[in-house]
């Protein structure tokens, strides 16, 4: 089943029909909805519909599905909805906004708005707006994180978090695809790629949002398919738009060629026909191999993908091993003393106390609140 259900989450059309049953059928859907690509493997089946036998099984399984799926296309349209106005509230204001991820990537990378979901809507903003763009979105009625001040996330992470009352809904307004000192990209760096389409839209380049893709990847520890389905898809579509030698050299300017070529590994463990096929990937790798680039054999063997197994009681674990994915020494290891000693100002935010000889104390509170989190029994 996982090799029907892999084979036709990649982006390369099949090339032989295949028989499958009912319980092969019932085990795609489970792991569709498991892993958040049910609309991908939906779209997919009536895609091939005439390719897979019997016929008569994939019809009665998309029937039966047709509900879930129309379920994640109002979604999204309730996402677009909330996008549009917030694009509206932030043109008033004179702030260029870029959608991330969700129904962009749909759009984008498969070509069909109804494939991919998401539970939440991604916006970049520029990093110096972002005071004010917290201010125009409460002012609008979207309530932030009370428990996370803003100068905090500024100060430690790439986004904020907001949420919609009126439809459920989160949006993470971004300044930057990741924890900020894990990586050589700056807000001014990632806006110098972005462009305006003809029909006046805010867009990341091709290369950008690769290493988007990327960044997003390392820092779900590696875990997530749907990301990495993503990413395989963006190297199908941006084959011949990439220029994949000034591509490694960004790579290795933002410190993700290892998190690159363990990206690569796993899609080439998963689709590995598939990626063969795929000339960019191929050059990519040789490109940052030429480098020098080598990846620990026992990080290649933790981070293997495996669709069956659950990651969640390993969370932390994963993210102190992904952080050895980083490129440079330094980094790693400068990384865990700024995760326990955020700056005074963020410390005083949190524990809203501006009295500056309460800081030790609330700096232990800190630590032993991000020591808890580590280990999933605490929270701040």
């Amino acid at each position: 089943m996982k090799s029907y259900f892999l084979r036709l989450l990649q982006p390369l059309p099949l090339k032989e029909p295949f028989e499958v049953s009912r319980d092969d059928l019932s085990d795609m859907k489970a792991h569709g909805l498991r892993h958040n690509l049910f609309p991908l493997l939906y779209a997919r089946l009536v895609k091939y519909r005439h390719f897979i036998s019997p016929k008569e099984l994939v019809d009665d399984i998309l029937r039966e599905s047709k509900g879930l799926y129309l379920k994640s296309i109002a979604l999204s349209a309730q996402q677009e909805a909330i996008e549009k106005d917030i694009f509206s509230l932030l043109r008033n204001h004179d702030i260029p906004a870029v959608i991330m991820k969700g129904n962009e990537i749909a759009r984008e990378i498969y070509d069909d708005p109804n494939c991919r979901s998401s539970v939440d809507i991604d916006i970049l903003i520029r990093r110096e707006e972002a005071v004010q763009v917290d201010s125009f979105l409460t002012g609008a009625g979207y309530a932030g994180d009370s428990k996370i001040p803003l100068i905090y996330c500024l100060s430690r992470i790439h986004h904020a978090t907001y949420y919609q009352p009126r439809n459920h809904m989160y949006i993470e307004i971004h300044w930057n695809f990741g924890v900020p000192y894990f990586y050589e990209l700056t807000s001014e760096e990632i806006w110098k790629e972005v462009f305006l389409t003809d029909a006046g839209e805010r867009k990341l380049s091709s290369g950008m949002l690769l290493i988007m893709l990327l960044i997003h990847h390392h820092m779900h520890s590696f875990r997530e398919l749907k990301i990495l389905v993503d990413i395989l898809w963006a190297f199908h579509k941006y084959g011949d738009k990439v220029d994949w030698q000034l591509f490694a050299q960004k790579i290795k300017k933002a410190g993700l060629s290892k998190t690159t070529l363990i990206t690569l590994s796993q899609m080439n463990d998963l689709w590995k026909e598939s990626v063969h096929e795929m000339e960019p990937v191929q050059a990519l790798k040789q490109e940052l191999e030429n480098t020098g680039c080598r990846i620990p054999k026992f990080l290649l063997s933790y981070f293997k993908m495996d669709l069956d197994k659950e990651y969640h009681s390993r969370i932390y674990k994963d993210k102190l091993l992904a952080r050895f994915a980083l490129d440079r020494w330094p980094v790693i290891i400068l990384s865990f003393p700024r995760t326990l000693f955020p700056v005074p100002e963020a410390i005083k935010e949190v524990y809203k106390d501006k009295r500056n000889w309460t800081l030790p104390y609330n700096y232990l509170r800190f630590i032993k609140w991000r020591i808890g989190d580590w280990t999933g029994i605490r929270r701040p």
